[in-house]
């Protein structure tokens, strides 16, 4: 089930009681790990073993944590075309939506957008920037956060 329209698309801060956690509050921390990105070789959709890792991370955070959803958004550096960029991005946020669904993490709990080269986080012409731009990054979309 979705979340309520009173807060749809936005988490809320919620403060756990007398120091137990609810499986339905995130802490900060977990919440640093969820939206901790991940990387991509060049022209590559498939998933390193850093970033394999680093979804397995997320995987148990969501186990744990069954009120939160994810957005995964798919990044491609600007060499190459915009329509084969958007198409390598989309490559790449389905690589990491099947992932953390062959980890039993329900597909409903995600949703993936693509956005080619059009949101580079650096603007430099040159290997290290192309690098960061090749990227997956995850949004919380919904679920509950523990005051800290």
């Amino acid at each position: 089930m979705g979340p309520s329209s009173t807060n749809e698309g936005t988490a809320q801060a919620i403060p756990a009681s007398k120091g137990e956690v609810s499986e339905n509050v995130l802490s900060p921390a977990d919440r640093a790990v969820l939206e901790e990105r991940i990387a991509f070789a060049f022209d590559r959709s498939d998933l390193s073993q850093e970033a394999r890792g680093r979804l397995l991370a997320k995987v148990e955070i969501l186990r744990s944590v069954p009120s939160v959803t994810l957005r995964i958004e798919g990044h491609a550096d600007e060499r190459g075309s915009d329509e084969y960029n958007l198409a390598l991005s989309s490559r790449r946020a389905a690589s990491t939506l099947r992932l953390l669904t062959q980890h039993g993490i329900d597909a409903t709990r995600l949703e993936t957008v693509a956005y080619g080269e059009e949101r580079a986080v650096d603007q430099a012409e040159n290997e290290v920037a192309w690098a960061l731009n090749r990227r997956a990054e995850f949004q919380i979309s919904a679920g509950r956060l523990a005051y800290q």
